[in-house]
């Protein structure tokens, strides 16, 4: 049996039509990504309505000396207000002073998703559908995510395909990488070129050459970005498999079932909930050595039936954001699971680190203002990379095609 050789030009012809077939999708991921580094600025100036807590007019001198009310009367009040059998399934703990504060509600008759409410005196600004397609200015920046992490398609399906589209990408990373050693000998000195762009060498060439060293420079932060995106597409069937060859996970955060109808009337109610949360989050502090800074949530999860309580600690990555949690069951208060920024199972943290980079949460803003220009540059390396392969194309196209050769004339000799 004939083994199959891959050869260099096997690998050219990779490169090409995967970069090809990624091309859209990596300029319509780049751009929303760069945009989508500054989201929280961004829509509080797009939906100022929603985001701003703003009093009214005759309230305003008022309201300006008061503090925010208790969090779970603020659920209370706004739940009161919703249509009969809407339900605001969580309660914010920390809020950012004159931003309003949301939570997401479920039930019938509603508008939206996602409820602003004013932290001071517990009356909804406004609701707002985050799975609508548009581009009206308050839905923009919800738009751009979804067609960021699903393209705006309805289901998983865009969420499959990106993440088969990123898998292609990281693949393609290291094929690309290889493509660029030279043949030649001695191959060090030689490689040094492709590092270099000559702009004075026509486009063509400085285009290529442009796409080459591009690839080069950003190698480390584009297979940063294509991993990361399979961590976030395809993290059950590709991503933790491949990583569980070299780390360790603690799966307890995705390992609660759902139950078999959802939870209408937990046996904790909100306050309950969150004392029994609170007494779970100090022992595992103590069992692993983690100081906590302040509260962030509570929410519930009424498919798996579980309160999820979050907090800012020691372990946490991201300054502004707390994302050490612990599940705890809705009925009775019984330790369900846990989510360690830091600090637990080598695959966990790597895959922290990996989450935070790719959505700028970590670095202050020199970082978001990195990813925001990464997103620029990965889509500039797809226009080059297309138009690598156009001009390249349009040569052979041109090129004269060789003379057919003539027929072999009969041997006149064998008349004779």
């Amino acid at each position: 049996m004939r083994r199959l050789r891959l050869t260099r030009q096997h690998a050219v012809l990779a490169h090409r039509w995967a970069g090809l077939a990624m091309a859209a999708f990596l300029v319509l991921t780049s751009l929303t990504g760069t945009a989508l580094a500054f989201r929280d600025e961004l829509d509080a100036w797009l939906a100022p309505e929603l985001r701003m807590a703003k009093a009214a007019d005759a309230d305003a001198a008022r309201l300006g000396q008061a503090a925010p009310i208790d969090p779970f009367m603020l659920r209370e009040r706004a739940e009161r207000t919703l249509p009969q059998g809407a339900r605001l399934d969580g309660v914010q703990f920390r809020t950012e002073p004159g931003h309003a504060v949301m939570l997401r509600a479920t039930g019938p008759s509603l508008a939206g998703d996602e409820v602003y409410i004013h932290p001071l005196d517990g009356r909804i600004q406004g609701l707002r559908n985050s799975h609508a397609n548009s581009l009206a200015p308050a839905q923009l920046m919800p738009f751009l995510f979804k067609l960021h992490h699903s393209l705006a398609m309805p289901g998983h399906w865009g969420t499959l395909l990106l993440g088969l589209v990123s898998l292609v990408w990281t693949i393609d990373c290291f094929v690309g990488a290889w493509l660029t050693w030279p043949r030649a000998r001695p191959a060090w000195p030689r490689w040094r070129q492709a590092w270099r762009v000559k702009w004075r060498a026509g486009w063509q060439r400085a285009n290529h050459d442009l796409h080459r060293a591009g690839g080069l420079w950003l190698w480390a932060v584009l297979l940063m970005f294509a991993w990361s995106s399979v961590m976030f597409n395809l993290r059950d069937p590709v991503y933790q498999p491949v990583m569980g060859l070299a780390f360790h996970f603690d799966d307890s955060w995705g390992s609660v079932p759902a139950r078999a109808a959802p939870v209408t009337h937990p046996g904790l109610d909100w306050r309950a909930a969150h004392q029994a949360a609170r007494r779970v989050m100090g022992d595992m502090a103590t069992r692993h050595g983690f100081i906590i800074d302040h509260e962030e949530r509570l929410l519930l999860n009424r498919h798996k039936g579980v309160y999820i309580y979050m907090v800012h600690s020691s372990l946490d990555l991201r300054s502004t954001i707390g994302n050490t949690a612990v599940m705890i069951d809705a009925d009775t208060g019984a330790w369900r699971g846990q989510w360690l920024p830091t600090g637990g199972p080598a695959g966990n943290t790597v895959s922290n680190w990996l989450g935070a980079l790719h959505m700028g949460h970590v670095g202050g803003l020199p970082w978001r203002i990195a990813v925001a220009m990464a997103g620029l540059l990965v889509c500039g390396l797809s226009v080059t990379g297309v138009l690598v392969w156009w001009v390249k194309a349009r040569a052979r196209r041109h090129r004269p095609k060789p003379l057919a050769r003539k027929p072999a004339t009969a041997d006149k000799t064998r008349a004779a």
